[in-house]
């Protein structure tokens, strides 16, 4: 029996995809098996009245023993222990009573609670987010306001349970505590702490209850596969580790992988320090997981290889005392050409990860919150909304960043999926499990596989919509645009990272400014969402560069190109292209502090973030910039980038029109080739996206009229001049060919572009250039 968990915490409005990816990998090849959210687990053990009366004891045993900070209660001050503790103490009846509705409210049921939520009569209780959000309100909120509220009710309270009982609990915890190096220390420490130890302790006793009994019916190896996405989650997989062992001993194999493993723990085996994961973990599963857990379910069934080393794999060797690094584990260094056996991993697994799609059958959906925490469009597209996580290619198609992790498995080896296949199994999917939103997880998207999904759901009548991540370059035309919005895109996110043209190329970006602009207005003008991601602080870097780069990012946002975007701090990872050429002596002016081994001093696991000379200059730079970019969320884009700055930086050498001026010729560009009639030879396929014609007129003039984004449009149609070569038939007779000709573009292949102007001529004559034009403006789509 194969146990896979996603440990707390990750999402709370749907599950993580990994171990669905591995759930369908696992049962293809007969093995049982059965995946689990402890997330979502361990917040309904938390967030219901039992659990609160726990959280309320033990922080009334800690306020009564004076263990807070002694604050006036006469101060009103908020964010103070003792003023924070006693604020929720005095209304823990009212917390208690409501936590059921909120919850339900946050599920998308008893909505009628929302309206007494929306009332803000104070009934309900509050914290000071709630409260900052009420104000925001002047008072008065909107009943549509309901969920933003409770999102932030359910934000006060675990913000609550950190300040008073347990300080490493989050919602949802990406990074972990311990700054740059992942403190393993720290780790275990927090595996220990107050809610893990009384909540998820208490729960997973009931779960491996619940396991012994499955795997009892099931026989076999008794298999532990835990998925580590993020930092944050390494306490909760340690604490389901152990507590796994505790109870089920020697017959227990745990095996732990996912995306902190892959880039964390690469040199656990190179020092002492890192070592000791394995007092918890049996196996590290690397990089895409499926090679790698074929030959540890191998071995553990008794069909294994005869010596020590297993495909992506590491683990310690009990009896020499070492740990064991299996081949494929690579990160910028040079191996030996894989073993025969280990070729067989490999292919099976690069067969793996273009044919197994997620299986979220029997996911109860149900169980899973919209936490609205933001009011903008695009933030709520991750928390509000039960999305099945899916993506249409491994790897990133352009991989070469500098930043980035270009040296590990799951950015440069790029493996495109059959759009036609994930389509088919997402709308399965959606069918058993009542859920039709897709967020596709992919690095970077790739166009021509997001058009052709776009165009499959189009065919089939909308049944999904989708989002995801896409790189902003020159493939997202306005034609793409349209289909992709026509297919039920909702939004994109992309990486902009240093919005100059200076920066692009000193990173290898791969993108010009324009092509951003340009990208960006193609999916503005079609109503699809937009965000950016930033970095800031890169270690060559000069104030100048981010100041130019917030004054592009402002104008950007001023044209209404951008509904939203996040500035990070640049750190240095030890995968990313940049420490390799530095380990080449090619980046002589990066003088890096950090060594990316474990240390047995401070017992960290790995340090993937490197610090470097000179990084800590960058550090003022954030509060500004987030600054800037609340503001210009909230629509003031109107002042100089200078003035948020309360220390003297740099005038933007950027023009202030370069944007307006980007975004005139985007227009020029569309227009001009909507105009233009395609060549004779133009074998590029052509999609009318509008609606059905429909015809009225009589046999001299006729016209054919349609609905196109939220507008009329139309053409009309004359009888053929008299004696004119190879026409006939009247205005209404030729409207109707017209319109055969584009039913011709929605149905199987379609008609080329060329064929289709051709066709026109026979029917419009004189008039096709205009008609074209007219076609092309009202929802004819080149592909």
């Amino acid at each position: 029996m194969i146990y896979l968990v996603q440990p707390p915490l990750v999402q709370l409005n749907s599950p993580y995809p990994a171990v669905y990816y591995l759930k369908s990998f696992l049962e293809k090849r007969n093995f049982p098996c059965a995946a689990a959210d402890h997330s979502i687990a361990l917040f309904e053990r938390i967030f219901c009245p039992a659990g609160l009366e726990n959280i309320f004891t033990r922080t009334r045993e800690i306020f009564e023993k004076a263990e807070y900070e002694t604050v006036p209660a006469e101060s009103g001050k908020t964010g103070d222990p003792r003023y924070d503790a006693a604020r929720f103490l005095s209304e823990e009846e009212r917390w208690r009573s409501c936590i059921g509705r909120l919850t339900a409210f946050l599920r998308g049921q008893d909505r009628e609670w929302g309206h007494l939520l929306a009332l803000a009569n104070g009934v309900l209780p509050s914290g000071p987010r709630f409260d900052e959000a009420l104000a925001a309100f002047d008072g008065q909120p909107p009943a549509d306001a309901a969920p933003l509220l409770a999102g932030k009710l359910l934000a006060d309270l675990a913000g609550f349970i950190a300040a008073a009982v347990d300080g490493a609990f989050a919602l949802v915890r990406y990074q972990g505590n311990g700054g740059a190096a992942v403190d393993f220390t720290r780790a275990k420490k927090d595996s220990a702490r107050y809610i893990l130890r009384h909540f998820y302790a208490p729960w997973l006793e009931d779960e491996w209850d619940r396991l012994e009994k499955a795997a009892a019916e099931s026989g076999g190896p008794l298999v532990i596969a835990i998925s580590i996405p993020f930092p944050g989650c390494l306490a909760g997989a340690l604490a389901c580790a152990q507590s796994a062992r505790r109870r089920f001993g020697d017959r227990l194999t745990v095996i732990a992988g996912g995306g902190f493993v892959n880039t964390e723990l690469r040199f656990a085996g190179e020092k002492a320090g890192g070592a000791q994961i394995f007092d918890y973990f049996d196996y590290l599963s690397f990089d895409k997981g499926y090679g790698s857990l074929e030959a540890i379910l191998e071995r553990i069934g008794g069909n294994g290889r005869p010596d020590d080393s297993l495909y992506k794999t590491m683990y310690r060797d009990r009896d020499a005392n070492r740990v064991v690094t299996g081949p494929g584990i690579a990160d910028g260094r040079d191996y030996p050409p894989l073993p025969e056996e280990d070729l067989r991993h490999e292919k099976n697994e690069r067969e793996a990860v273009r044919t197994v799609f997620p299986d979220y059958a029997g996911v109860d959906f149900s169980r899973y919150c919209y936490p609205v925490d933001d009011v903008n469009p695009m933030h709520r597209l991750w928390s509000d909304g039960h999305w099945l996580k899916a993506y249409l290619a491994y790897g990133c198609y352009w991989h070469a960043c500098s930043f980035c992790d270009v040296t590990l498995d799951y950015i440069r080896d790029y493996a495109p999926v059959d759009p036609d296949a994930l389509f088919a199994q997402l709308l399965d999917q959606a069918e058993k499990t009542g859920v039709r939103g897709i967020h596709l997880v992919d690095e970077a998207a790739p166009a021509a596989s997001l058009l052709r999904f776009a165009e499959l759901n189009r065919e089939a009548g909308l049944p999904l919509v989708f989002w995801g991540n896409i790189r902003f370059e020159k493939d997202y035309t306005p034609d793409a645009a349209a289909i992709l919005a026509a297919g039920g895109l909702l939004g994109v996110s992309a990486g902009i990272e240093v919005a100059t043209e200076k920066g692009f190329k000193r990173i290898g970006k791969g993108i010009t400014l324009k092509e951003v602009v340009h990208a960006c207005a193609a999916f503005k003008e079609q109503g699809i969402l937009t965000h950016a991601y930033l970095i800031y602080g890169y270690w060559d870097e000069d104030e100048q560069e981010i100041i130019d780069s917030a004054e592009i990012l402002r104008q950007l946002f001023d044209a209404g190109l951008l509904d939203s975007a996040f500035w990070h701090r640049f750190v240095l990872s030890c995968h990313s292209r940049i420490y390799a050429e530095w380990r080449q002596g090619r980046r002589p002016g990066l003088r890096v502090i950090d060594s990316p081994l474990p240390s047995p001093a401070n017992e960290g696991v790995v340090r993937n973030d490197l610090g470097f000379k000179g990084e800590e200059r960058f550090y003022r730079f954030t509060e500004p910039l987030d600054r800037l970019l609340a503001s210009w969320l909230a629509g003031d884009t109107g002042f100089p980038v200078t003035e948020a700055f309360p220390f003297k930086v740099p005038a933007p050498l950027t023009p202030p029109d370069l944007v307006p001026n980007m975004l005139d010729g985007y227009a020029r560009d569309r227009d001009d080739s909507r105009a233009a009639p395609p060549e004779e030879d133009d074998e590029g396929r052509v999609l009318f996206l509008g609606s059905r014609p429909v015809i009225s007129g009589n046999r001299r003039k006729a016209r054919l009229e349609w609905r196109w984004r939220f507008e009329d449009h139309g053409i009309a149609v004359k009888t053929a001049p008299e004696g004119s070569a190879g026409e006939s038939g009247d205005a209404l007779c030729r409207a109707r060919r017209v319109a055969a000709l584009l039913e011709g573009t929605t149905r199987g292949p379609g008609i080329t572009t060329a064929d289709l102007y051709r066709g026109l001529r026979g029917p419009l004559g004189r008039g096709t250039a205009g008609a074209w034009y007219a076609l092309r403006n009202g929802g004819l789509a080149r592909r």
